[in-house]
């Protein structure tokens, strides 16, 4: 992972932060410096100064450049490993619970499994579909889940129109189960 992010954090002084952050590495490794419009007179210098770094770095430290990484960690039936904590299986999908709005007092756990998937030019963003066990049972809900992520990965792979029908016919979906269906009298 090597690029150039913005900072702009109001700090308990009058100026704050303000500046280019460079990020380089990886897990194993990261390296990350600032600079700050101040310190090169404008936003636009210190921006140019940032990029003239990160060259230099890369070029000092190729094994800080890593090949960019697809929308999701693995491709089913590629053989990777999965994270060591995933209990279903494939990356993206969970088991978890959560408290109803109603339940002040935190007693009354509704279980879930869960797929997630990045949306957005660049990821950035996450979505995330539950589908809970008391309305489709255990091994429903889990097999519902991983189909809504294999699905995503589908469409992530084929291209953006295929993401946008996805999505669109997630929410026709959902609206259909819920009983909103144009159809209906």
């Amino acid at each position: 992972m090597a690029h150039i992010v913005r900072i702009d954090k109001p700090k308990n002084s009058t100026k704050g932060t303000h500046g280019w952050q460079v990020r380089a590495g990886g897990r194993r490794g990261y390296h990350s410096r600032l600079f700050s419009d101040n310190t090169f007179g404008s936003k636009g210098k210190a921006l140019v100064a940032a990029e003239e770094y990160l060259r230099e770095y890369l070029a000092e430290n190729p094994d800080k450049q890593t090949r960019p990484r697809g929308p999701f960690r693995q491709e089913f039936g590629s053989g990777k490993p999965v994270q060591a904590n995933n209990t279903s299986g494939i990356n993206g999908v969970y088991r978890t619970h959560a408290y109803h709005g109603w339940d002040k007092k935190k007693e009354h756990k509704a279980y879930y499994w869960a797929a997630f998937c990045s949306i957005g030019p660049k990821g950035q963003k996450r979505w995330t579909k539950r589908f809970y066990v008391d309305t489709y049972g255990e091994e429903e809900a889990k097999r519902l889940s991983i189909e809504f992520r294999r699905g995503w990965e589908e469409a992530a792979k084929a291209g953006k129109k295929a993401l946008e029908e996805f999505f669109e016919r997630e929410f026709f979906d959902k609206q259909t189960r819920a009983g909103f269906d144009d159809n209906s009298s």
